[in-house]
């Protein structure tokens, strides 16, 4: 392989496109990071170069005896951002109470986390509507709301931003934790709609942040 992970990547797609076949790793990087990708990309075995090639050919032969392992599930990123929401918004409270800039708005979990649940239910509808990337806007009423509220909690638009930041981390973390349940083949464009979504509700949430900003600076 060209370059350094390409293997890993061909299991993955293997794994994906046959399930059944037996898939085999040959490396002359026996590091452990590279073994922990490999067998969570369900490679069945990691063999060491150099090696005898009559040890390959036992090597081949047992595995095939053997098998390989049940098929795993494959779903699509939607499926699976519709099944985790509860533990992504979890691991997404935990990064923002690290935040000491956000600390200084102090807010309930429910408070901090309320505009999730819609906005996850418009990310799934958007991955699986199929809608073209950078093209006409969604209108999300939970995203203007979300502004609006952030506006009078006391947020500063730095803020609002970081918090659409760390949403995409949490979102990407996710994945990368059922990687080896992701259908491989529309992954790219998938990661690239999340990113636009995500993008275009802070944007709804920022014109509707300021708006409210512009109001409450007029004189009573």
């Amino acid at each position: 392989m060209p370059g350094a992970g390409d293997g890993l990547t061909v299991v993955s797609a293997m794994r994906h496109a046959n399930p059944k076949a037996v898939t085999m790793i040959l490396s002359a990087f026996p590091e452990l990071d590279a073994a922990s990708h490999a067998i969570m990309l369900q490679a069945d075995q990691i063999l060491l170069k150099p090696m005898d090639p009559m040890a390959l050919v036992t090597a081949i032969k047992e595995r095939l005896a053997i098998g390989a392992p049940a098929a795993q599930v494959v779903e699509t990123v939607a499926t699976i951002l519709e099944r985790t929401t509860d533990s992504t918004t979890a691991d997404w409270f935990e990064h923002l109470e690290k935040d000491q800039k956000v600390l200084t708005v102090p807010l309930t979990y429910e408070q901090r986390t309320n505009h999730l649940p819609q906005l996850f239910r418009e990310l799934v509808h958007r991955l699986r509507s199929s809608k073209a990337i950078g093209g006409t806007v969604l209108v999300s009423s939970g995203a203007a709301a979300h502004g609006l509220n952030r506006c009078r909690q006391g947020y500063t638009a730095a803020m609002l931003v970081e918090e659409s930041r760390m949403l995409q981390v949490s979102i990407f973390h996710t994945l990368q934790k059922n990687l080896a349940n992701i259908d491989f083949s529309v992954l790219l464009i998938d990661v690239m709609t999340i990113a636009d979504e995500i993008d275009s509700q802070l944007s709804q949430a920022m014109t509707s942040y300021v708006a409210e900003s512009v109001r409450e600076a007029q004189p009573a």
